[in-house]
């Protein structure tokens, strides 16, 4: 079975950046910079919620795997493409080194609740 087969949904990526405004100052702004990417995401056991690699200590609730993706890094928002839930991406980790695919530590930041 191939990897892409496994995942069972889709996220839009987006970021929040600083923009110049005409007054000499930054206002804050998101963008949405890939739509419709495929994923999986797996709930973490609380033995592997805090991970520290070679950063300072990094809480997160789930992982997403997905294609490898360069544009996507740390910090950026997953949002799922149902709006249903929101995730900060807190940990890159690229598995398999070639530059196939990624997975990512993520923590839930917001739910819908219907």
């Amino acid at each position: 079975m191939s990897f892409a087969r496994l995942l069972n949904e889709t996220v839009n990526v987006q970021r929040t950046t600083e923009v110049a405004d005409g007054t000499g100052g930054f206002t804050t702004t998101t963008a949405f910079i890939l739509r419709n990417i495929p994923c999986r995401f797996n709930a973490l056991g609380t033995r592997d919620m805090i991970m520290a690699y070679d950063k300072p200590i990094v809480f997160a609730d789930s992982l997403c795997f997905m294609e490898y993706q360069s544009a996507v890094h740390e910090g950026d928002m997953l949002i799922k493409c149902d709006d249903s839930r929101k995730f900060e991406g807190k940990l890159l980790m690229d598995w398999d080194e070639a530059k196939n695919y990624m997975k990512l530590a993520v923590r839930e930041w917001a739910r819908t609740v219907e």
